[in-house]
């Protein structure tokens, strides 16, 4: 049953050229409590700098993915904010 990171673990299972079988099911239960995501890629970069009107090459994205890894975060406002729309009235009064 896919999960939310089964793309992301598809994808590396993919590029290491795994195919035993239950390797998937091995990863989902591994990381059954994390969320894994691809948050973006050197293009993803190199996009955005052209739209930005900014001279950066490759290696540079890859250099500024980097600088960005420790930034992207589930936030508290997020996870507040998720909360709240998945399941209304959920505060608890002190």
């Amino acid at each position: 049953m896919p999960t939310r990171n089964t793309p992301v673990l598809k994808e590396i299972l993919a590029a290491l050229d795994i195919t035993e079988p239950h390797a998937l099911d091995r990863l989902e239960d591994h990381f059954k409590d994390l969320l894994l995501v691809v948050a973006g890629s050197t293009q993803t970069v190199a996009t955005h700098a052209e739209e930005l009107r900014l001279a950066i090459t490759m290696h540079e994205c890859a250099l500024v993915l980097d600088h960005l890894a420790p930034q992207v975060r589930i936030t508290i406002d997020q996870t507040d904010e998720a909360i709240n729309t998945l399941y209304p009235g959920r505060f608890i009064e002190p």
